[in-house]
């Protein structure tokens, strides 16, 4: 016989169980679906040079290129340094000064910063040891740099993305660039010896982008007062300056306005008008009781003037029915007014909107999901710029030229922020489960903390957006 067979298995008579004899375990998958891999972030810093290089390559002499009173021959810091530090604060989500004050001789930081403003430390001036200017330096500077001039980099950067058709997929109907208009508040203000603190307001407008995304376009700050007739500034003031300012910068672009129920008034048509800009503006009953009512007499007049579907979303199946009426008389103007009933397994929403677009089966679904429903985005990015580590409504300084710098320079961060992880990490960590934006700006830091980032870091081939989550 062949010796090298297992042996018989030996059986209790009496409780018939099975007894331990030479035969393998019996493998069985465990419980639970396997777990995913963990992203690798070791090189989330070059990846943050290969994205800005990819998009803006000018960035850094965009920074150079900002008026600068410094005597160069006395500076230890270049100002694309100085404006870097500022831009990682709001980046890596510190959410004050301090929090990133903590950080910034630390590790390789001081290293990478160098990679990152793209210069070499000169140690035979400097000394050996690298450095990260404080918050208080790059303050200082920011306090003396016009606001006007920092503005222009948002305008340069928008100018740049639309060069790169990468936000083509957002137009409305292939033709209008969608601006979402909003006001917020930008921080409380800090109190000083003289006791001038005082809260401060921005109008924003912002370009809607693909998945989601919103890329800030120019800012406008509500603390302009009226000295003549001795009255406060508010948001419809600011955004006619606004408007003026983004018509000078882009005279020929096909705008289309996202605004909530603040704007549809005499001013804003007539801005529209000699602009020849499209808009959308959510219509409210308290706002314009007359158009209101005569929008909802009309529409019932027009029952074929409707349009329903159904779309998928996070918490089920939402049907939706859109209804339309036409010549809605505001003021000297006739405009259009869309009706959208959104009925979901948890709640039940009516949204209206009043536009100068033209109404069609064809056209409302597009009008009122990817253009009306669009503007909430403009909301959601406040919330994360308030609640999710950037520090808006925090007081940066006292200073008023700072802190608006302060501001625009957030915007910055935020528009990298967007284009890192929304068109590169969110990609590369699919496979992941769920990891959300802040988790991976967290794994950015422990990047540019932990490792040094060598010194031609490799080439971004594409950015493509997906939806986070």
């Amino acid at each position: 016989m062949d010796t090298d067979l297992p042996a018989v298995k030996e059986h209790d008579t009496e409780s018939n169980q099975e007894q331990s004899g030479n035969h393998s375990r019996s493998r069985r998958r465990p419980a639970g679906r396997k777990p995913g891999p963990a992203p690798d972030y070791n090189a989330y810093g070059e990846q943050l040079i290969a994205v800005v290089r990819h998009c803006f390559p000018e960035l850094n002499a965009w920074f150079d290129a900002l008026p600068d009173p410094r005597r160069q021959d006395l500076c230890v810091y270049l100002a694309r340094h100085l404006w870097w530090e500022i831009t990682l604060t709001f980046l890596l989500r510190n959410g004050s000064r301090n929090g990133f004050d903590g950080d910034r001789n630390s590790g390789q930081l001081p290293e990478n910063m160098l990679r990152i403003c793209e210069y070499d430390w000169d140690e035979e001036r400097l000394g050996p040891r690298r450095t990260v200017t404080c918050s208080g330096n790059a303050t200082h500077h920011a306090s003396r740099v016009p606001v006007a001039a920092v503005g222009k980099i948002l305008v340069a950067m928008v100018r740049r993305l639309m060069q790169m058709r990468l936000l083509d997929n957002a137009r409305l109907f292939d033709r209008w660039w969608m601006v979402a208009i909003d006001g917020t508040l930008q921080d409380r203000g800090r109190n000083t010896p003289q006791n001038t603190a005082r809260y401060r307001y921005v109008v924003e407008a912002k370009l809607v982008g693909p998945d989601g995304t919103m890329f800030a376009l120019m800012t406008e700050f509500e603390d302009v007062p009226d000295l003549i007739r001795d009255k406060e500034d508010c948001e419809l003031r600011a955004f006619r300056r606004l408007a003026r300012r983004m018509h000078a910068e882009f005279p020929k672009l096909a705008i289309c306005l996202l605004m909530d129920g603040l704007y549809p008034v005499q001013c804003v048509f007539d801005l529209c008008r000699d602009y020849q800009w499209s808009f959308i503006a959510t219509l409210k009953e308290g706002r314009q009781p007359t158009a209101w009512d005569e929008a909802v007499q009309t529409t019932l007049l027009n029952p074929s003037n409707v349009f329903q579907s159904r779309r998928k979303t996070q918490g089920g199946i939402v049907e939706q029915t859109l209804r339309w009426t036409h010549q809605i008389p505001f003021g000297e103007y006739e405009f259009q007014v869309l009706f959208a009933g959104d009925i979901g397994p948890k709640a039940a929403t009516l949204w209206c909107w009043v536009t100068n677009l033209r109404l069609s089966p064809e056209r409302v679904y597009a009008i009122a999901n990817k253009g009306g429903r669009a503007r909430n985005g403009i909301e959601n990015v406040f919330n994360v710029e308030k609640n999710g580590g950037f520090g808006l409504e925090h007081a940066f300084c006292a200073n008023t030229t700072a802190s608006q710098n302060y501001h625009l320079i957030m915007q910055v961060a935020h528009t990298l922020g967007q284009l890192l992880v929304k068109g590169l990490l969110h990609r590369l960590t699919k496979l992941c489960r769920k990891i959300s934006d802040t988790k991976l700006i967290v794994l950015l830091r422990m990047s540019l903390l932990s490792i040094r980032i060598t010194s031609d870091p490799p080439a971004l081939g594409q950015l493509r957006f997906c939806p986070s989550g």
